[in-house]
């Protein structure tokens, strides 16, 4: 099987999320702004299992459009919390899973999913 084939960081160095004083003096805004973005989270929640190509989360998120798709797997890239693997096949193989400082955030993604069937539970209690 051939080796995955790495992106150069400089390529992606226009997708690095900025950072300022807030950030520096803030580590919740700091990573807040790390996963924000629309379909941030739940690319992140998808690769939770494993590598996937790209079609395969355009799959899972039906409602995505591919230039966003793109742009937040670049950002999420740039961000050091996926990695993009290319393989050297024909046709070429392309992988997107969780850098290994990626897969940190499982944990967190598991709490804000319990956190949130908690809170429709809660919300939906109280519009009644």
């Amino acid at each position: 099987m051939n080796q995955p084939v790495s992106r150069d960081r400089d390529e992606l160095s226009d997708y690095q999320q900025k950072f300022g004083t807030l950030h520096e003096d803030c580590p919740v805004r700091a990573a807040l702004d790390i996963v924000r973005g629309r379909w941030k989270p739940s690319i992140l929640y998808e690769l939770k299992e494993g590598p996937l190509r790209y079609s395969e989360l355009q799959r899972a998120l039906p409602r995505i459009s591919p230039q966003a798709l793109t742009t937040q797997l670049k950002q999420l890239e740039a961000d050091g919390l996926v990695e993009r693997d290319v393989y050297a096949e024909v046709p070429v193989r392309v992988e997107y899973r969780l850098s290994e400082f990626g897969a940190t955030l499982s944990a967190v993604m598991d709490s804000l999913e319990s956190w949130g069937t908690a809170y429709l539970a809660h919300r939906k209690s109280h519009l009644r």
